[in-house]
């Protein structure tokens, strides 16, 4: 037991974890907002303002079916000590204020070309939180952008885009994209990496025979050369 004073003091988040179910499928980008792609949110609806939006950092789903998503952007920061010092909530030191977005990409569209809030399909509250998510339903055949943004431009620091969506990954399109004034610079990865917890899920979806299987095949499929001896060329 502890008194919420004391857990006031030091927690600033209670967070209550639901498991995703089986059929549920969870991958994750790094990224990270620098001097190049920090465009910020819009402060006016001049079409240069609408535009610098897009160079924030997106992230394209196209799934082949309709499926719900489930995206939760995080900061790095918080509690974690920067250069030995530590700070208390809201910290803000170490954390901004960001938002993130999802939008409908026309046909045949790759990248959010500008801000459009007629294409918005959800949009976060703008907070100063180590995470900010949301839910909405996508359509099968579409095409979308998930849209990490801080609230204003220039604001650097690394962000984390976590995607959820109740298909098998073989049935969606997942990657970082680009506008073309986002050159990159943070080199980022365009595929995601699967989020451990959840990558658990597919051994379970491949029959036990076939797993069985592999293991013991896999001594007859390895050759010298795989486990690292030297290959004797006398053998031709």
């Amino acid at each position: 037991m502890m008194h919420y004073s004391d857990w006031k003091e030091n927690f600033s988040t209670l967070f209550v974890n639901i498991d995703f179910p089986e059929d549920w499928t969870g991958v994750r980008f790094k990224s990270a907002w620098n001097e190049n792609n920090s465009g910020g949110l819009p402060t006016t609806y001049t079409k240069d303002v609408l535009e610098q939006y897009a160079k924030n950092p997106q992230f394209l789903i196209k799934p082949a079916d309709d499926c719900n998503l489930m995206c939760s952007m995080s900061q790095t920061g918080g509690r974690l000590p920067v250069n030995g010092e530590y700070f208390k909530y809201p910290f803000a030191e170490t954390l901004v204020y960001a938002c993130v977005a999802v939008f409908q990409l026309p046909y045949g569209a790759r990248y959010l070309k500008a801000f459009d809030k007629n294409a918005i399909r959800y949009l976060s509250p703008i907070k100063r939180e180590l995470f900010n998510a949301g839910r909405c339903a996508l359509k099968g055949g579409e095409t979308y952008v998930i849209v990490a943004s801080t609230e204003m431009k220039g604001i650097t620091g690394d962000v984390y885009m976590s995607i959820y969506f109740d298909l098998p990954m073989r049935d969606v399109e997942c990657k970082r994209v680009f506008h073309p004034n986002d050159r990159n610079e943070s080199k980022d990865a365009i595929l995601p990496y699967f989020i451990p917890e959840e990558a658990e899920k597919l051994a379970g979806n491949a029959p036990t025979w076939k797993l069985e299987l592999v293991r013991e095949m896999l001594p007859y499929m390895m050759t010298d050369e795989d486990n690292g001896d030297p290959i004797d060329s006398s053998d031709g």
